[in-house]
């Protein structure tokens, strides 16, 4: 008895590996948008007013960021 790869070893190993990029992307996602938002945080307040942004803005996204979109108060 051989081992095929015509077939895969497990049932369910195609939804497997579909959640396992998911969860990959998702992870890049945040780990981008936090970046962007510490980048963000960074900037001087003329800057910010240029975009149409305030610290307030970007320290309120940023806590969201850190505590899974619970906002603490």
């Amino acid at each position: 008895m051989g081992i095929t790869t015509d077939k895969l070893a497990f049932t369910g190993s195609k939804e497997m590996v579909s959640w396992i990029k998911s969860g990959f992307s998702y992870y890049r996602r945040w780990r981008q948008r936090e970046r962007d938002l510490r980048h963000l945080s960074e900037l001087p307040d003329y800057l910010l007013d240029d975009i149409g942004l305030d610290q307030n803005i970007i320290d309120a996204e940023l806590r969201k960021s850190l505590t899974g979109g619970k906002e603490k108060r």
